[in-house]
């Protein structure tokens, strides 16, 4: 098993954070590797929500599903995440601080069959991508227009 996490601080009030890290149809906006995201059952986001997801992680264009497993609003929500053989949890708190919020992302994964022998590569990339996704999320949230590099 491996994991990787990041923080980041966001200028608006932790609720609002929460509620929207909490309605996975949000993940487009910010999280590069999902195209789309539905709710699936129910009508409203909560500790029993499951949400069918289209990704493009690497290659190709997959599906999946992700399900709220543990829900405290609002500083803390646990996903399980399915997509056949990559099965992670994403926890994600939300912590009130002086300017906002402080979120931190952690991704816990235990890789099967030929995929352990990849952990190393994974967990490296996956910290990498975690940076980014969390930049994603504090520009889309504090609607900050994108900077070039």
């Amino acid at each position: 098993m491996f994991s990787t996490s990041g923080s980041t601080s966001i200028d608006r009030p932790a609720a609002e954070v929460f509620a929207f890290i909490a309605d996975v149809r949000n993940d487009p906006r910010w999280h590069t590797d999902v195209l789309a995201a539905k709710l699936i059952g129910g009508t409203a986001v909560d500790g029993h929500s499951m949400f069918e997801i289209e990704t493009k992680p690497v290659m190709g264009v997959s599906g999946g599903t992700v399900t709220v497993s543990q829900y405290e609003p609002p500083s803390r929500i646990v996903f399980d995440v399915r997509m056949g053989k990559l099965q992670p949890t994403t926890t994600f708190t939300v912590v009130p601080d002086t300017t906002g919020c402080r979120v931190t992302r952690r991704i816990d994964m235990e890789p099967q069959g030929l995929m352990r022998a990849m952990a190393p590569f994974m967990r490296g990339m996956m910290s990498k991508r975690n940076d980014v996704f969390l930049a994603n999320l504090r520009r889309v949230l504090e609607d900050k227009p994108e900077r070039s590099l």
